[in-house]
C-alpha cells in the first residue's frame, strides 16, 4: 500500500509539474521576448528532464518486477508457495505504472530530441548531463542490485530455468538503456537519425509483449473477476458450512433448510450468491441418529450426519498439495466428499486443494462423524 500510494504521488507531482513548466513557459515567451533562449527554456528545461528522469526508473523497475512476476508464475517453485497472492497485486500495480508512465517518458523524450534540434545549444545544457547521468547512475544500480538479488536467489536453491531468464532480462534491459543513452549524449543532433525511432519501436514492442505475457500467465481482468467472485461464494458456503455444524452441535440434527440458520440474536443472515441474489443450494444427504448411553451417559452419534452445500462457479479451481494451479485443467467431479473439519474454512487466498471446483455447479458433501463431537 505505501508503494501504491508513493508511486501516485509521484505520477500526481510529475504531471502538475510539467503542466506549470509549460505554463510558465509560455507566459515568459508572450511577455519577456527580450530574454535569451536559454534563460527563458531554463525552467521547463529541468521540468522535462526530471520528468524524464523519473518516468524512466520508474518504467525499468515495473518492467523488471513485471517480466519477473510471469517467469515465477511461469515456472513455479515449490519452495517459494508459503505465500501466493492469487490476485497478482503487485505485478497489477507494475502494469498500472509502467502503462502511465512509459508513455510519458516516450513523450518527453520525443519532446527534448525536437527541442534540441531546433536549439542545438541544448544539447550541451547542464542540466541535461546532471540528469542524464544521474538517471543511468540509478539506473545502474537498480539492474546491479537486481542482478546481485537474482544471483544470491539462485545461490539459495532457485530453479536454474527461471534464474537464466531473470538474468538475461536484467542484461537485455541493462543494454538498452544504457547504450541508448550513450548514443544519446555523443549523437549529433544536426544530422538526422532514425536510431531513435527504431529504438522506441523495438522498446515500445517489447515493453507490450511483456506486458501481454503477464496478463496471459496472471490472467485477464475478465478471468481476475470470476476469480474475485468465486472467491466470495466458497466464503459463503465455508460460512455456512461452519454454521450447520453449530446447530448440529445445539440440536443434535441438520437443519431442514438454510433459512434455520438465520439468528437475528447472533446477527447471522444466510448469504446469497454476489452475483445471482439466489441462495446456495442445500441438501441432506444422510440425517444423524443420535443415541444415549445409559451406561456412560454420554450421547453416542451412531449414524453420521451427511449433508451437501452447492454454488454455480464461473471458472475452474484445481490447486495441488503445494499451492499451485495445474496448467491443464482437468474436469473435477461435480461433487466431493470430505469429513469436516473445523479447521478446512475457506479465507481470501486459500491455496489448500479442499475446496477445489469446476465449473457450473459443484457440490461439497461434507460428512459430520462421532470422533468430531460425540464418544469422548
Amino acid at each position: 500500500m505505501g508503494t501504491t500510494i508513493i508511486i501516485m504521488i509521484g505520477i500526481i507531482f510529475l504531471f502538475v509539474i510539467v503542466g506549470l513548466g509549460f505554463f510558465f513557459y509560455s507566459l515568459i515567451n508572450s511577455k519577456n521576448n527580450n530574454m535569451n533562449g536559454e534563460a527563458k527554456t531554463k525552467a521547463l528545461d529541468i521540468f522535462v528532464y526530471l520528468g524524464i528522469g523519473i518516468s524512466l526508473v520508474v518504467s525499468v523497475t515495473n518492467i523488471l518486477q513485471i517480466i519477473f512476476t510471469a517467469i515465477d508464475r511461469k515456472f513455479p517453485d515449490v519452495l517459494n508457495m508459503a505465500y501466493v497472492d492469487t490476485y497478482s497485486s503487485d505485478v497489477r500495480l507494475a502494469i498500472a505504472s509502467l502503462v502511465v508512465m512509459y508513455p510519458i517518458y516516450l513523450g518527453l523524450s520525443w519532446y527534448t530530441a525536437k527541442d534540441i534540434s531546433k536549439f542545438l545549444y541544448k544539447r550541451d545544457l547542464t542540466i541535461r548531463k546532471i540528469v542524464i547521468y544521474t538517471t543511468l547512475f540509478i539506473t545502474a544500480c537498480t539492474l546491479i542490485g537486481t542482478l546481485v538479488s537474482v544471483i544470491y536467489t539462485y545461490l539459495g536453491g532457485e530453479l536454474t530455468t527461471r534464474f537464466i531468464l531473470k538474468a538475461i532480462s536484467v542484461f537485455v534491459v541493462a543494454l538498452l538503456v544504457c547504450g541508448y543513452y550513450l548514443y544519446s549524449v555523443r549523437r549529433d543532433y544536426t544530422q538526422k537519425s532514425s536510431v531513435p525511432v527504431i529504438s522506441s519501436i523495438v522498446v515500445s514492442i517489447l515493453v507490450i509483449a511483456s506486458i501481454m505475457w503477464s496478463v496471459s500467465v496472471i490472467g485477464t481482468p475478465a478471468e481476475m473477476r470470476a476469480k474475485r467472485i468465486d472467491s466470495e461464494r466458497l466464503s459463503a458456503l465455508s460460512s455456512l458450512q461452519q454454521q450447520v455444524f453449530n446447530y448440529f452441535q445445539t440440536t443434535d440434527t441438520l437443519p431442514n433448510k438454510l433459512s434455520d440458520l438465520n439468528n437475528a440474536f447472533q446477527g447471522y443472515s444466510v448469504p446469497v450468491d454476489p452475483v445471482t441474489g439466489e441462495s446456495y443450494v442445500y441438501r441432506i444427504v444422510q440425517l444423524p441418529v443420535v443415541k444415549i448411553n445409559y451406561t456412560t451417559t454420554k450421547k453416542e452419534l451412531i449414524t453420521p450426519a451427511i449433508f451437501e452445500i452447492c454454488s454455480n462457479f464461473d471458472i475452474a479451481r484445481d490447486v495441488n498439495q503445494n499451492g499451485q494451479t495445474k496448467v491443464s485443467v482437468p474436469s473435477i467431479p461435480a461433487s466431493t466428499d470430505s469429513t469436516y473439519s473445523v479447521s478446512n474454512y475457506y479465507y481470501d487466498g486459500d491455496q489448500s486443494p479442499f475446496w477445489n471446483h469446476g465449473i457450473g455447479e459443484t457440490c461439497f458433501k461434507r460428512v459430520i462423524s462421532s470422533d468430531m463431537y460425540y464418544n469422548k
